[in-house]
């Protein structure tokens, strides 16, 4: 087995013959549910962490199986901005979504939280802000120690008040 991390959420793996062999399997009669199990026993191996849901493609030829994994986080996704204005292009960028996003104040920095699923909202934050890795009790840090700027509609609020468009 060869495993290759991709990002902080995502690893190629690909599994020759001989590894599937060992297994009790070939790359014809490979199902979803058994090369999620090998993926999952490959980044236990090799000391990767798949916390959330993992989601996987498989692309199995007769020289192996090519998969694919993504861990969809259970949480939500959080970036932090150092300044206002890379904030605004981010929410000035997404002025037509319906992500229900917060804005946080917290360390000098503004700390923007979507949810799980935004993933096209979460790319468009990537060109602007820096994806934070947060542990389960950062939600209570934050409530205690941050200021909340806007608890809901943080996008569309940034949208209507500093850059005045009417959405």
């Amino acid at each position: 087995m060869t495993i290759e991390p991709i990002g902080n959420a995502s690893v190629a793996l690909y599994l020759t013959p001989a590894d599937l062999s060992r297994h009790g399997f070939s790359p014809g009669n490979l199902t979803l549910d058994q090369a999620l199990e090998l993926t999952r026993e490959a980044c236990g191996e090799a000391g990767i962490v798949l916390d959330g849901t993992v989601e996987i493609e498989a692309y199995p030829e007769y020289c192996g199986v090519l998969v694919f994994a993504r861990v969809r986080p259970e949480g939500p996704i959080w970036f932090t901005f150092d300044d206002l204005e890379p904030l605004l292009e981010a929410a000035l960028a997404l002025r037509a979504t319906t992500v229900d996003a917060s804005l946080w104040w917290w360390e000098g920095k503004y700390w923007l939280s979507l949810p799980p699923e935004a993933e096209g909202e979460a790319a468009v934050c990537r060109e602007f802000g820096s994806l934070r890795q947060v542990d389960p009790l950062f939600s209570a840090r934050l409530e205690e120690a941050g200021q909340a700027i806007f608890p809901r509609h943080a996008l569309w609020s940034l949208c209507r008040h500093f850059l005045r468009l009417h959405l």
